[in-house]
């Protein structure tokens, strides 16, 4: 990729840019196979397939602008670059972003919205934020300081959706503290829809202006799919074990309605649900469960599933905490716990056979899944776990609090392309 940003020394954000792309991925994927190998299943001679990749530049899905400048000449930069230069030409950027960007800046002229200046802690406008869509669509988010100039720009707002017909949805966010975040709390929608479709893999996640979008959607779509294949490919094993389970469980209630013949699989961490859906499309018959903490996001995951036509519960709720609290005394079969309050596992925190899901799917932030899940994992009898990592460090660090569970399979992934960050998938599986 070219860049003339880089080559002028204005951005230096994709720190590898001058080094070949094959290099960078070889780099990358040497690192972290010695990060991983203490972790390989010993029966396995090599569980690395090819890497997941995708275009080298306008793949981002997410534009973070910061605003300098000043009102009547504001300029668009990305956070912790200088702020010298204008980057709304990115090319990281897909088609029709630095259009919307430039509409972003009309408006903060005509609206006469100051930027913030950080040194003085004076000035509204933040950060400018632009979510696109592979159909060219986009939403437009404007970080402020305070809603001081909310009413200037409510007014010369329709002369940008007027002039960007891409433009499906505007929102403000106030943040008024002085941090590094990149935005608050307190989200006010503007114009247009409240969420924005998107395309990723075989499936359209609604995203919402605050829940959290993979920045590479065609290599998010990627790695939705394989994690939907590796459990598609492990489904005939796994459903034969929880056969057996349905079978002890029917011995012991025989009367009761028990629907644990179908594979069982959690989707923790679930987001806007790319890993669940896609593995209820490959696997019709699973019981799908996706956990996650933010409930904006399973607003989204459920509205998903339900234009999808696909059949998977969604929870907002702590994926650790919901995790152990199966293992609790008085939960059902499916999952579903019964009241207990306090209850949160049992004796060694082994969950139940009735109640263990035949694959975990982990998707953690960058610290990973920590101690408490990974040790819930470990006492568990779950066979399989497919573990999405942004933070390979944190993975291993997981992977020794679970030395019951082995890789067998697992797949680079180049996410941000030009930058030392590396992301994995690993499909691991129980040794004993």
């Amino acid at each position: 990729m070219q860049c003339h940003h880089f080559d002028a020394g204005e951005c230096r954000s994709c720190t590898l840019l001058d080094l070949p792309r094959e290099r960078q991925v070889a780099a990358a994927s040497t690192r972290i196979r010695e990060l991983l190998a203490p972790f390989v299943h010993t029966e396995v001679a090599d569980p690395w397939e090819p890497p997941i990749l995708g275009p080298e530049a306008g793949f981002r899905s997410r534009g973070k602008m910061a605003v300098a400048g000043t009102a009547a000449s504001p300029v668009l930069g990305l956070p912790g670059q200088p702020t010298t230069a204008d980057l709304s030409d990115c090319p990281l950027y897909p088609p029709g972003v630095e259009e919307v960007l430039e509409g972003a800046k009309q408006l903060i002229r005509r609206a006469q919205v100051p930027p913030y200046d950080v040194a003085r802690r004076r000035g509204e406008i933040k950060n400018v934020l632009v979510t696109v869509t592979p159909q060219a669509e986009h939403y437009l988010r404007l970080v402020l300081r305070s809603q001081k100039a909310l009413a200037r720009i409510r007014e010369h707002l329709p002369r940008l959706l007027e002039a960007h017909p891409s433009v499906v949805g505007v929102s403000a966010n106030i943040h008024p503290a002085h941090t590094t975040a990149v935005e608050g709390e307190q989200e006010i929608h503007l114009a247009g829809s409240t969420s924005i479709g998107v395309r990723t893999g075989d499936v359209e996640l609604q995203a919402r202006p605050q829940s959290f979008l993979q920045t590479n959607t065609e290599v998010a779509g990627e790695l939705y799919r394989q994690a939907a294949a590796w459990i598609a490919g492990a489904g005939v094993g796994l459903e034969r074990a929880a056969a057996g389970r349905a079978q002890a469980a029917t011995r012991r209630a025989p009367a009761a309605t028990d629907a644990a013949h179908d594979l069982r699989v959690w989707d923790l961490y679930c987001g806007l649900g790319g890993f669940a859906l896609h593995v209820a499309r490959a696997v019709p018959s699973a019981e799908v469960t996706g956990v996650e903490a933010s409930a904006q996001a399973i607003e989204g995951a459920r509205e998903a599933a339900q234009a999808e036509g696909l059949d998977v519960r969604f929870l907002a709720e702590d994926a650790t905490a919901w995790a152990r609290r199966q293992s609790a005394p008085g939960c059902s079969t499916d999952g579903r716990p019964k009241p207990s309050p306090g209850a949160l596992g049992g004796g060694n925190g082994a969950v139940p056979d009735s109640g263990a899901p035949d694959v975990v799917i982990v998707n953690p932030p960058r610290r990973g899944i920590g101690g408490e899940l990974a040790s819930w994992l470990q006492e568990s009898p779950v066979p399989q776990v497919v573990y999405s990592s942004c933070n390979p460090a944190t993975l291993a660090t997981d992977l020794t609090v679970m030395p019951s569970l082995r890789i067998v399979a697992a797949r680079y992934v180049d996410m941000f392309p030009h930058t030392e960050h590396a992301e994995v998938i690993v499909m691991l599986r129980r040794i004993h």
